[in-house]
């Protein structure tokens, strides 16, 4: 019986040997999160005075940008382009 190098993994993705990640809902999410972020952001700086507000919510914002990079990278590297 072959045995397969440690850290590989054998099968097609979605497999019973290699099953599918939640990375694509995960970047649904994170792209849903960062429109919200944005919206909030845009309508603190156009409809109230609070500029802490604006603040938070644009620090938010950035995070929500970073949290969408990070899970496109991950999913870049689980499904390569061939």
């Amino acid at each position: 019986m072959e045995r397969a190098r440690r850290g590989s993994l054998k099968g097609a993705l979605g497999s019973h040997d290699r099953p599918a990640s939640a990375l694509g809902f995960r970047r649904v999410l994170a792209v849903f999160g960062a429109l919200v972020l944005l919206l909030g952001t845009i309508a603190a700086v156009l409809w109230t005075d609070q500029l802490w507000l604006a603040v938070l919510l644009g620090a938010g914002f950035v995070a929500a940008c970073v949290n969408v990079y990070w899970v496109n990278r991950r999913l870049h590297y689980e499904r390569p382009r061939h």
